[in-house]
Formats: structure tokens, C-alpha cells, sequence
């Protein structure tokens, strides 16, 4: 496994993180590298790629497991190619959204049924780029997704590319599947059993999607940042108290 050094500083800071926190990440000689930051991120990122050149997706961003020393520490992690070509750039969903409507798309389609949730988002990609079949791509992801738990799927890392010369787009590579095969080990502990971790871990997105909408509905949005709930503390308290709450 190669072994990387990044000295202090130089890390990539990213829009739109995950509700979990955000890798630290590095881009050098047209690589990207991540260390991990909740588990096995780097691992998880590997073998998901490796699983899809069995599979029939055709689009897919490949990793490489590295080891990584940053600030006096050392991580697992993964690496990457970059993917984006000469004169190009990646717009996420969620800016495009912004872009032409105003607000974020995941505050847009926040109370919306799956199906309406895919069909908006569809019809908005398409409408704005030209672009076709991205309802085949985005339920392609989707259902790569759920067969490979990634829990991080969001409006930031579903992504189109643009090329800044000729105004035309096209469909981002699959990519970000750090979080995927159970790799956060703050919520999904090796030593706990995985049933009743994962019912416990449901029960806290559900207990924070429901506080973030209250937020939105009745906060006028007007702040420099939107704010959150952190999940992983959610989970914490829900273990703790969880059998007060099930007698109650």
C-alpha cells in the first residue's frame, strides 16, 4: 500500500459536506486523496469500486487504498484520478438548483414522496443542461446505493460537468461511496449487533429530518449557513435512552 505525506496545510476544503462531517482531502499531481474520518471510508470506496467492474455500470470513478500521514497523524484512506477534463467543472446539484431557482434543491424537495423527489429533479437537470436520460442515471445511483448502504448519497455529490469553453454538459461519474458497508464505526460499531444498530441509526435520521424541516418551516432563511442536526450525537443520546423511550 502506498504511503503519502502531506505536510501541514493544503487541504481541500468542500461545499456541502456531508451532515457527518467532511473528509480531510488533498488534490496533488491530478489525484485526489481522502483520509479517513469516521471508519473505513477508504476501504469501503475500494471495494465499491472494484464490485462495479463486475456489475454493468459503465461511468464510475475507480480507488486505490493509500495510507496517509497529515499533522503528526496516520490514516487509512483512498485515492482517486481526477475526472474532470481540460476547461471543465463540476456543478452539484444542489448549486445548479440554486443557480436557476433560487434555493436548494434539498430544502425544495425535503417533504416530497421518492417518486416526485426523482421526477423534479429529473425534469430540472434536464430542462437546464439538455442533457437526456438522467432519470436512467439517477436511479442507476440510487439503486447502486441502496444495494451498497451508502448513506451519504446527497444533492452535493450528485453532479454534472461543465465545460466552461463550449457551455455543454454532461453526467458526472459515480463517485463518493466512502460511507457505504456500514464504514462509519461511530454508528455502526463492529462489537454491537448490526440489527439494532441499524434500527437505532434510522430512528435518528428520521428524529433529525423532522427537526431540520420544523427549522425550515418556521426560520425565515436568512443565515449565512443552514443549519443541522448532528446525527451521530442524535444516535448517542437514542442508545442511552432508548429503552425509556420504547416504555414510553
Amino acid at each position: 500500500m502506498r504511503q503519502i505525506l502531506f505536510e501541514r496545510g493544503g487541504q481541500v476544503v468542500t461545499e456541502g459536506h456531508s451532515s457527518k462531517g467532511n473528509q480531510p482531502k488533498w488534490f496533488v499531481d491530478e489525484k485526489w486523496y481522502k483520509a479517513d474520518h469516521m471508519g473505513y471510508e477508504g476501504l469501503a470506496e475500494v471495494l465499491v469500486s472494484r464490485l462495479l467492474l463486475l456489475s454493468n455500470a459503465k461511468d464510475f470513478i475507480s480507488y486505490e487504498p493509500v495510507q496517509i500521514t497529515y499533522d503528526g497523524k496516520t490514516a487509512s484512506g483512498s485515492t482517486s484520478p481526477n475526472f474532470l477534463k481540460q476547461d471543465e467543472i463540476l456543478i452539484p446539484f444542489e448549486r445548479l438548483h440554486r443557480s436557476f431557482r433560487g434555493r436548494g434543491l434539498a430544502q425544495t424537495i425535503a417533504q416530497m414522496e421518492t417518486a416526485e423527489k426523482v421526477r423534479y429533479t429529473v425534469e430540472l437537470i434536464e430542462g437546464v443542461t439538455g442533457l437526456q436520460d438522467v432519470g436512467q442515471y439517477l436511479t442507476m445511483i440510487l439503486e447502486l446505493d441502496s444495494f451498497f448502504l451508502n448513506e451519504d448519497r446527497h444533492t452535493n455529490n450528485l453532479s454534472v460537468i461543465r465545460n466552461e469553453k463550449t457551455g455543454k454538459y454532461r453526467l458526472s461519474p459515480i463517485y463518493d461511496n466512502g460511507l457505504s458497508l456500514l464504514s462509519d464505526l461511530h454508528d455502526y460499531p463492529l462489537e454491537q449487533d448490526i440489527y439494532s444498530t441499524i434500527y437505532v441509526s434510522n430512528i435518528a435520521e428520521d428524529i433529525a429530518r423532522d427537526i431540520e424541516q420544523e427549522q425550515a418551516d418556521h426560520l425565515k432563511n436568512d443565515y449565512k449557513h443552514r443549519m443541522s442536526v448532528n446525527r451521530t450525537l442524535c444516535i448517542g443520546l437514542l442508545k442511552s435512552d432508548l429503552i425509556y423511550i420504547l416504555l414510553e
